[in-house]
């Protein structure tokens, strides 16, 4: 018995997860930013080298600011939570309908009942992360901050011809 019912849920599972990397991959197709990450990516990695050559000959290198992400606008903070909010309501019903239909292959699964109400949480806790960062939008708390700055909460910050003319400069200087 506990195979017939373990197996099913378990390939359930999979098609959930595969149906979630499918609309991931619909969204970055829709909002593309990969040249946009690439770029920071790789703004990051040189910092972080040369970072280390700087630790390594015993001096301490500043963090700049284009390192980290910074606050999104508010409005986009709260449409992530009001769709948020509708796909842990839509979530939890599409979990409750796979337990109650008498002809699918989740009926009566606690597993429908689990992932369906465990992804609705989840979504409705980042809705209300969203939330918060939209209220909050002048003075967050440090923590929230620090999940901004590290997550992609926050938008992706890059050196402008400004930064890079003042490193030049303060490099000419010092040498």
């Amino acid at each position: 018995m506990t195979l017939a019912v373990f197996f099913p849920s378990l390939m359930g599972v999979g098609i959930l997860i595969s149906g979630a990397l499918l609309i991931s991959d619909g969204l970055r197709r829709l909002f593309p930013k990969g040249s946009l990450r690439r770029k920071h990516n790789v703004v990051v990695g040189t910092y972080g080298a040369v970072g280390d050559a700087v630790d390594a000959a015993g001096y301490r290198l500043e963090e700049p600011w284009f390192v980290r992400r910074g606050l999104r606008t508010r409005i986009a903070y709260i449409i992530a939570a009001i769709v948020l909010v509708a796909a842990g309501i839509l979530s939890a019903l599409v979990g409750e309908r796979f337990f109650d239909d008498p002809l699918g292959v989740f009926y009566e699964s606690p597993w429908a009942i689990g992932l369906g109400y465990g992804f609705g949480t989840a979504f409705w806790f980042l809705a209300l992360l969203c939330l918060t960062i939209a209220t909050l939008y002048r003075s967050p708390p440090r923590l929230i901050m620090r999940l901004v700055n590290e997550t992609s909460l926050g938008r992706i910050m890059l050196p402008t011809d400004a930064d890079h003319r003042k490193a030049v400069h303060n490099i000419e200087r010092e040498t």
